[in-house]
């Protein structure tokens, strides 16, 4: 599980995308949940990323 934890931000960062695409081709982007899902798993996965960044640097 140790060696997983760096991409944890990027596969939210993927999971968020691939929402918004599904929401968009299942014309489904009239439910603003799935919308908010869609970019909240972005945003969580963006911060995850640069935590993780952070962590690993010697700076």
């Amino acid at each position: 599980m140790k060696k997983l934890t760096p991409f944890i931000g990027i596969l939210l960062i993927v999971i968020g995308t691939m929402v918004l695409i599904l929401t968009r081709f299942s014309n489904l982007a009239s439910h603003n949940a799935l919308l908010i899902v869609g970019l909240l798993c972005i945003i969580a996965g963006i911060v995850m990323h640069i935590k993780s960044i952070k962590q690993d640097s010697r700076f």
